[in-house]
């Protein structure tokens, strides 16, 4: 059972997004989020530097979703290892079927769906800690600031949210190995909720295995709200 001061500790939540509602070329999107007790910080960075100095892999170098391949394979086998192996270190993800999403019934543009989903993603984790949260988000334009800044406006205003306090900031992800990690597991999630016929690298498909495997839970699938290690909804609109 967690005590006091895990439960009060600061929470770092590092968000990954995947086929955002402008994408095109998939129907599914994945918002997903690597989250941290800030105490277990230092030790989830130092197990990942491990892995990367054993691999022969610069400590600087990104860890990419994209990069999963035959010959680094054992590499993000090793990392995802590191995941599970530390505690505090949890991911939920939301997986959203776009073709059902129905704008005009709910009144909502895309930034405020996607607004709406980061909050759901958020919720559950808040709902479990009740110290300060840090949101950190991918920057991606000149509008990461302006958006982050609304995301934390609009949770903060949810009274639901059980969190002293919330912050949000766009972060370079190449410079955060919290959101390289969110990366590679939000990427897993889209990968394995793809037609089988869209999924054609044999090395992503063993690692999405080896995460099923050591987790105990198909990425397909959505889990209980008690699951913390990873923590899936499968969303579908209120009718």
């Amino acid at each position: 059972m967690e005590n006091i001061e895990t439960l009060l500790s600061a929470t770092n939540v590092y968000i990954d997004e995947s086929g955002h509602t402008d994408d095109p070329s998939s129907n599914t999107m994945v918002l997903g989020a690597l989250w941290i007790s800030v105490p277990q910080l230092s030790l989830f960075t130092d197990a990942i530097r491990t892995v990367k100095k054993k691999h022969n892999i610069a400590s600087h170098r990104e860890i990419k979703w994209t990069k999963v391949s035959p010959a680094k394979l054992d590499y993000y086998k090793e990392l995802v290892d590191v995941f599970f192996a530390v505690e505090q270190v949890n991911y939920r993800a939301v997986v959203i079927d776009k073709s059902i999403i129905d704008y005009e019934t709910y009144n909502k543009t895309r930034d405020d769906f996607y607004y709406s989903m980061t909050y759901i993603l958020v919720r559950t984790i808040a709902e479990k800690r009740y110290g300060d949260m840090r949101l950190f988000l991918d920057y991606k334009d000149a509008w990461s600031g302006i958006r982050t800044t609304k995301l934390a406006g609009y949770l903060n205003n949810t009274s639901s949210l059980n969190s002293k306090s919330l912050s949000a900031q766009p972060v370079r992800s190449h410079e955060v190995v919290g959101l390289q990690l969110s990366d590679i597991l939000t990427g897993a999630v889209m990968y394995a909720n793809k037609p089988q016929e869209e999924q054609k690298s044999d090395a992503k498909k063993e690692l999405i295995a080896h995460i099923e495997q050591r987790s105990g839970q198909k990425l397909t699938c959505g889990t209980p709200y008690s699951s913390e290690k990873i923590n899936i909804l499968k969303w579908k609109p209120k009718r």
